[in-house]
């Protein structure tokens, strides 16, 4: 039965009854980081054609993809197209960080057929550039691990996944290979003969999944793609050694915390360790030499941290993964914290986690997956999610009330909640909520009642959506529960982040009692606290402010700064990732046009002192 049809079964059940499920999560109706993503210089590439034409030259074997990238889309330099999504949250135990998820939703992030609920066929395709195999020595094979569902939604079983190549003698593509939906399972390999017939210069493969064209439903996940010459049924082994995910978060108790709270105690906010998993891909023992430095000003700064400053060593047996503890804050082991500018607003730090292996005479296949990196953003919110939503939560009924409990470690000015509202079968502009905050929920104690509604709004960019309080409340610190009450009947689908648990500080009330989610995640709901900005209104643009270096905010895209000094200017979207950088200049307008709505931050660079400033794009 298809999934949407499923989920409008699932509303009208519990409108009606009060017996069911007081909550529920369901899968979402779109991808929020590929829509934001289709208008960048990679979407560009294959929607011109620049990167999809078999005219070129063809590559030269080996290939080799374990899509360890940090990017959304495929390397052009590898694929033809890019309707699947490239990431780290969709796969249970990887072989490697970075698979590519099938799904039924195009290059763009929304479904292939959305007017239609029970549409079904032909939904992603991954193909390979033209692979000349003219020359090749011995047996000429192709292996990759797959895996069903993995956190996201199970393909069912008239749902696929199949392989096939090109036959050049009658230009047409011949099935090799298929595996039918089931429930979650661990990657498995599969290792196909590439016979003579097919062996010319003009060789390729793809990859193509069947799936209910309406919305992001019936997953597989896609892992290390290998073509090479010269092996056999039994190769079965990689030499190689990989991390297996890429985000890392030291703090002990948030993923993002306003600065000024932060240095309150910036040593009793840091975690102890964090957890790095590498994985032997090989049948050989391997001794693997690990490290992790964090770098100021995100990534362009100095080394701050490196650990463990000597050598250390750890051998990872066999096809298994070891999960090892890099000390942070954890006396005597490191004394780790990040150090505290009493200047700055924000603060951006990269997080770079590497290894090696300590035997020289041992190469390892594939040095990509190697090394990742993550970032640590300091702003004016609390956020427990790692950014990215997995699928929506929410409750039904009028006057239902979802809440998310932040322990506040400043007495401070709260201004608004940043929410994400993400479309599931249907936008819900139209319906309406109010902002609640409770100081408790046992006995309920509400200390800020929105006085008239708010209507979700839909960033389409996988970005919280910032709504103002009728007026600023001074919060001392403490606990706090920030949430929203539905007006209307509806159920609302605010984001959930599946691979961080913080389900103990979820709470919802359907019939008059709190109780928490019956979900495991992270609710993407945001307080934000007043500092030296410009708020952002949801529903007016900000005027200029001459305090602030930067104006309007938002903004279309023509920033201005008030500024008559030389700047160096880098611009970070929300994951840290460096998306523009201007070399040092004097600027009195910045032109940010292409870049697609959202947040972003930039970093200003006036001689040796540096200001991160958050600026919102809204055109």
């Amino acid at each position: 039965m298809d999934k949407f049809f499923i989920f409008v079964i699932l509303i009208f059940s519990f409108c009606l009854s009060a017996d069911g499920q007081k909550d529920t999560l369901v899968d979402l109706g779109f991808n929020k980081k590929l829509v934001q993503y289709s208008t960048t210089e990679d979407y560009q590439i294959f929607k011109t054609g620049k990167g999809n034409t078999t005219s070129k030259k063809a590559l030269a074997l080996p290939f080799v993809d374990d899509f360890s990238q940090q990017h959304f889309y495929p390397n052009a330099s590898k694929w033809m197209d890019n309707n699947v999504y490239i990431n780290t949250n969709y796969a249970v135990n990887p072989i490697s960080y970075g698979v590519a998820t099938f799904d039924g939703l195009d290059s763009t992030g929304y479904p292939y057929d959305f007017l239609n609920p029970t549409s079904w066929g032909v939904a992603d395709y991954l193909t390979s550039k033209t692979i000349d195999l003219t020359v090749v020595t011995d047996s000429v094979f192709l292996s990759f691990y797959y895996q069903p569902k993995g956190i996201g939604n199970q393909p069912e079983p008239k749902d696929s996944l199949r392989l096939e190549f090109f036959r050049k003698s009658d230009s047409t593509w011949v099935r090799q290979w298929a595996v039918i939906g089931s429930a979650l399972a661990p990657f498995k390999k599969v290792m196909i003969p590439v016979d003579t017939s097919f062996q010319n210069d003009a060789f390729q493969f793809r990859f193509k999944n069947f799936a209910t064209l309406s919305g992001n439903v019936d997953h597989w996940n896609l892992d290390y793609v290998y073509l090479n010459d010269n092996r056999n049924h039994a190769d079965t082994a990689l030499n190689d050694v990989a991390l297996t995910r890429d985000f890392y978060n030291m703090l002990n108790e948030f993923t993002a915390m306003p600065y000024t709270h932060y240095k309150l105690d910036s040593i009793g906010n840091m975690a102890t360790s964090i957890a790095v998993e590498y994985k032997n891909n090989s049948d050989t023992l391997r001794n693997v030499y690990y490290k992790y430095e964090v770098f100021d000003d995100g990534g362009a700064g100095a080394s701050i941290e490196e650990y463990p400053t000597g050598t250390s060593t750890q051998d990872v047996d066999p096809y298994s993964s070891k999960l090892i503890s890099h000390a942070v804050y954890n006396l005597p082991l490191n004394d780790f914290y990040f150090p505290v500018d009493d200047t700055a607003k924000t603060k951006v730090y990269q997080i770079k986690n590497y290894f090696n292996l300590t035997n020289g005479s041992i190469t390892d296949f594939n040095q990509n997956n190697d090394t990742v990196y993550s970032y640590q953003v300091f702003g004016n919110y609390y956020a427990y999610d790692d950014g990215s939503a997995e699928a929506g939560y929410g409750v039904f009924g009028i006057g239902s009330k979802v809440a998310n409990q932040f322990n506040i470690k400043l007495s401070d000015t709260l201004v608004a909640l940043d929410i994400y509202f993400n479309p599931v079968t249907y936008i819900q502009s139209a319906k309406s909520f109010r902002l609640k905050i409770w100081s408790s929920l046992s006995p309920e104690v509400v200390v800020y009642q929105q006085s008239s509604y708010y209507n979700p709004i839909y960033s389409f960019t996988n970005e919280l959506v910032t709504f103002n309080l009728d007026y600023p409340i001074y919060l001392p610190a403490g606990t706090y529960y920030f949430g929203y009450e539905n007006i209307t009947e509806d159920f609302l689908t605010t984001g959930y982040d599946l691979n961080n648990d913080n389900s103990n500080r979820i709470f919802m009330n359907t019939e008059g009692i709190w109780e928490n989610s019956n979900y495991a995640g992270s609710l993407m709901i945001h307080p934000v606290f007043k500092y030296d900005e410009v708020v952002v209104n949801v529903n007016e643009l900000a005027e200029k402010n001459t305090n602030t270096l930067i104006y309007p905010n938002p903004s279309t895209g023509i920033v201005y700064l008030n500024s008559n000094s030389p700047l160096q200017v880098v611009v970070f979207d929300v994951s840290g990732k460096k998306i523009v950088e201007l070399p040092k200049g004097i600027y009195n307008k910045i032109d940010l046009s292409v870049l697609s709505n959202g947040i972003y931050f930039l970093n200003i660079y006036n001689n040796n002192q540096s200001q991160i400033e958050k600026i919102i794009i809204s055109k």
